[in-house]
């Protein structure tokens, strides 16, 4: 649902539920109808639930056969969705072990999500059978429980640990401020959350990120609100560095910056 109150579906939102829902099955119906396939009756959403994922799973391989290209932009979506939001996709191997481009390829399956619920979701394996799973976005952040500052606690996302990453994205506004944030870094102030420009205004200099006071307040402001349009941001962030102070240049020095600028640039999604 969009904020005007219209519904704008989309498809592949795996990351959100591997169970086919919304767009998923709008996407389906129409393709059942155009290639003439059968579609359940009736047409109840549970029978259309079980009828999208057998065939965007390949299980029923119909549209498989008939738009090679779909398994293809189905297997995209889902390596982009899971190098941003998933949990490790590969396990513990060997020393000296070397994977190859085969071993990323994803199987598909479909099984009921338990023995009393019997709605069917994506199974999907690579790397030696590893299941491919995706974080709880709205898992709570749990505090650090050594003594490591949260600068070091923003750079293990980019690590390579086993531990599932709670908060999903280094580009997103509310995880710079909580974890860059002065007033967020000595412990001095509860996390908040970024999602619009009003929540930025709001915070106070203490809670705006300087990153070791190479940005200053009115920058850190302008610099977090690109944040909170991400179609517009890789431009908007471009242009900040590159025809503004050149100090704020000189400020990609800092690797916080670096890791950041890098996530909105480059991140998928």
């Amino acid at each position: 649902i969009k904020d005007d109150g219209t519904w704008n579906p989309t498809i592949f939102n795996f990351d959100t539920s591997l169970t086919p829902y919304g767009g998923d099955l709008e996407l389906i119906n129409h393709l059942s109808i155009e290639l003439a396939l059968p579609r359940p009756h009736p047409m109840t959403e549970n029978a259309m639930v079980t009828h999208a994922a057998r065939l965007i799973s390949g299980s029923n391989g119909a549209i498989m056969e008939i738009l090679p290209e779909f398994e293809y932009f189905r297997d995209i979506v889902f390596h982009f969705k899971h190098a941003v939001s998933g949990a490790t996709s590969t396990p513990d191997v060997e020393d000296g072990y070397i994977w190859l481009p085969t071993d990323a390829t994803l199987h598909w399956s479909v099984k009921s999500i338990s023995d009393e619920n019997k709605t069917l979701q994506y199974h999907v394996t690579a790397f030696r059978g590893h299941l491919q799973e995706f974080v709880d976005p709205a898992a709570a952040v749990q505090k650090d429980k050594t003594q490591q500052n949260a600068f070091a606690s923003f750079l293990s996302m980019f690590s390579k640990s086993k531990v599932a990453r709670s908060k999903l994205s280094c580009a997103d506004p509310t995880n710079i401020v909580n974890s860059c944030g002065e007033k967020f870094i000595k412990g001095k102030a509860k996390p908040v959350s970024v999602k619009n420009e009003d929540d930025i205004l709001h915070l106070t200099n203490e809670e705006l990120p300087t990153f070791g006071g190479v940005l200053t307040p009115a920058d850190s402001e302008r610099f977090l609100q690109f944040f909170t349009v991400p179609y517009l941001r890789i431009p908007l962030i471009l242009d900040f560095f590159a025809n503004g102070d050149p100090g704020r240049l000189v400020a990609l020095k800092t690797k916080s910056l670096q890791l950041i600028v890098d996530a909105a640039l480059f991140e998928p999604g």
